[in-house]
């Protein structure tokens, strides 16, 4: 570009990387990034090859601006199924593919209810399903720690996300995240609990 000031206009509009520009000091760099950076924080759940990304969006509206991280699906299995149903489940996991828009949609995430309250069976079925889909990303969803953290131990390293978070459970929830790097999705009764709890 001719000068500094078209290549700042082509930054602001989401045209040019900061690293093109050869002139840049790291400390002004640092402030450039830090002020530039996505309202929508990234976050990363799950591991390896299976491992969903989400946030780390600059716009907040799809005719914006193509999504960098489009929302992920996905599929309910609950705890208190058979075993011919969870199969039954993972089975259309593997293949359930439509078309809509251009765009081919497909459950990228198996989200497992603990309707049971059984940490066992949880743990169970988690490892299951970590097996059955090649290690797909999951979401784990208890109110209850320790059931959580049996399925934890059942799946070392796949990096799931914690549902749910509440007023209740906040401090062990956060000792759980921390142990298993694993991101945390949070609930409340009102819009000012989930604020609370998600600043904590």
């Amino acid at each position: 570009v001719p000068t500094c000031l078209a290549f700042a206009m082509n930054l602001a509009a989401g045209k040019a990387e900061l690293s093109s520009c050869p002139h840049v000091s790291e400390e002004a760099k640092a402030k450039l990034e830090e002020a530039s950076a996505p309202p929508i924080r990234p976050v990363t759940i799950g591991a390896g090859e299976g491992q969903v990304k989400i946030g780390g969006e600059t716009v907040l509206f799809r005719h914006e601006k193509r999504f960098e991280n489009p929302t992920a699906i996905a599929m309910l299995v609950r705890d208190d199924m058979s075993d011919d149903e969870i199969a039954a489940r993972l089975e259309k996991f593997r293949t359930l593919r439509y078309e809509r828009v251009g765009l081919i949609l497909k459950p990228d995430m198996v989200a497992l209810e603990s309707a049971s309250g059984d940490p066992e069976r949880f743990a169970q079925v988690a490892a299951r399903i970590h097996a059955d889909t090649g290690g797909a990303a999951m979401i784990l969803m208890s109110d209850q720690p320790a059931v959580l953290a049996r399925a934890l131990e059942a799946v070392p390293g796949s990096r799931p996300l914690l549902y749910g978070v509440t007023t209740e459970n906040l401090e062990a929830m956060l000792e759980l995240a921390k142990a298993h790097q694993a991101p945390l999705g949070v609930k409340g009764e009102s819009i000012d609990e989930v604020i609370a709890a998600s600043q904590k």
